[in-house]
């Protein structure tokens, strides 16, 4: 096939990519439609860059950096790979279009957001004071949450504290303000739960617990002003936060209804959304969590039904959650069948959580 046929119909094929992605998105609110779409409009601009269309090409790729960058702006974790790439396309379109600064400041965005979570949050920071941009606010308040978390993961957890507070404090300055606060305010209740969080891990539960409580009432406007269940998943992320922290205060009976409501959160998701998984096991999880504290608070026969179910969604999830969490729920109901004295069934129960955690593979 000529050259340029084959170029033609990669085009019309990238065209239809595009047409079909932006109506995904405008019917949906869920972010992954959003960047299927930004990447559909990056593979466009690309091809039209090949066949010496820069300018024609520019436009697409422009557009998929502004779908990208405030979706970044909420979480870098899991969108800066395909952020730098569209911004490594952008500086490419740019050169070709012979405007050298604009190229070379997408280029080095780029390259920042490859590297390690310190260098990203002095990336942004340096952008944020040289230019005193309000915009570039949100991203250095993105870099700071990230590289919080890494120390997190890192055990690393006082450390991280500064971070968050800084976090926290620009995301609060723009939330008012804005026309489109939305994700700002996601992004604010997250860097609230992740603090109040580290400060509970850290022994400090009383610290942090008014900032999970913000969380949860962020979450919560969060979800009533959207009937779609998923905007509800946030909040039951902060909900188990809360509970976590109430029951390091041990306030089990403030925690109770705030454990119900995660359940039921997680349920009404798993319900609208039978087809994916993911949401099955969050409702296992939290399942888990229910049953639990209703057998340490001596309600084993109210206990009995949640720790059950969430046995059962954790073998069907067990792909996803791991045969540890399988084990721990299996624990939990052996736990509830003890006390309901059917010692038989508890400790068949307790048998399978030994074995698994006998097979299981054991952390690096």
């Amino acid at each position: 096939m000529p050259a340029r046929l084959r170029w033609g119909r990669q085009l019309r094929e990238a065209r239809k990519d595009v047409a079909t992605h932006r109506g995904q998105a405008e019917a949906d609110a869920d972010p992954r439609y959003r960047l299927a779409l930004a990447r559909s409009l990056r593979t466009l601009g690309e091809l039209l860059a090949k066949v010496d269309r820069p300018a024609e090409g520019l436009p697409h790729v422009e557009e998929a950096v502004a779908i990208c960058r405030p979706l970044a702006d909420v979480e870098l974790a899991r969108h800066r790979a395909l952020l730098s790439e569209c911004l490594g396309t952008l500086g490419e379109l740019l050169t070709a279009l012979v405007r050298p600064a604009a190229a070379q400041a997408a280029r080095d965005e780029a390259l920042a957001l490859k590297k390690e979570p310190e260098e990203i949050v002095a990336f942004y920071r340096d952008l944020a004071e040289a230019e005193a941009d309000p915009d570039r606010r949100p991203a250095l308040a993105a870099a700071l949450y990230y590289h919080a978390a890494w120390l997190k993961d890192h055990d690393r957890r006082a450390e991280a504290l500064p971070l968050l507070e800084e976090s926290i404090a620009l995301r609060r300055e723009p939330v008012e303000a804005e026309a489109e606060p939305l994700l700002r305010r996601i992004a604010l209740a997250r860097s609230l739960c992740l603090l109040g969080e580290l400060l509970g891990q850290l022994d400090r539960p009383a610290d942090g617990l008014p900032y999970i409580e913000e969380a949860v009432a962020l979450g919560r406007d969060r979800a009533a002003a959207d009937a779609d269940p998923r905007r509800g998943i946030g909040l039951a992320l902060f909900l188990r936060g809360l509970v976590r922290l109430l029951l390091q205060l041990d306030r089990p009976e403030e925690a109770l209804p705030f454990a119900r409501e995660t359940v039921d959160r997680w349920r009404r998701v798993s319900e609208a959304h039978a087809d994916d998984r993911r949401y099955r096991a969050g409702l296992a999880l939290s399942l888990h969590t229910l049953g639990e504290m209703l057998a340490k608070l001596d309600r084993p026969a109210e206990g009995l039904p949640f720790a059950q179910e969430a046995v059962d969604l954790h073998r069907a999830c067990v792909g996803l959650l791991g045969s540890h969490h399988l084990a721990g729920a299996l624990h939990t109901l052996g736990e509830v069948l003890t006390a309901l004295d059917r010692p038989a069934e508890a400790q068949a129960a307790r048998d399978e959580a030994t074995a698994l955690e006998g097979t299981a593979p054991k952390a690096p």
